[in-house]
């Protein structure tokens, strides 16, 4: 979603405020017998401004795998929960908007 923080003549100077997806393309993303990992953190940029980012991840079925399902377990989830924020924090800290 972009704002409108001022006119200038024909021209409109906007500003980011979030984006969000769809119903039906977080739909798609979600699947039966898969764990959904979900994650948040807020991040202070470069320049001053804080920023609220999410992510979603998903498990995987291996190539070779025999078991119809793909869960993680509540430990595991943690650390990639975990390893998520660490990157998340590492990447947009560094960055100005």
């Amino acid at each position: 979603r972009l704002c409108i923080e001022e006119v200038q003549g024909r021209n409109c100077l906007t500003d980011f405020h979030g984006l969000t997806l769809t119903r039906d393309k977080l739909n798609s993303l979600v699947r039966k017998w898969h764990t959904m990992i979900e994650a948040h953190v807020d991040v202070k940029t470069i320049d001053g401004y804080v920023v609220r980012l999410f992510v979603i991840a998903f498990t995987k079925r291996r190539q070779d795998q025999v078991k119809t399902n793909c869960y993680a377990q509540t430990a595991q989830i943690r650390k990639i929960r975990k390893k998520m924020v660490e990157i998340m924090t590492k990447e947009a800290g560094t960055v100005q908007l």
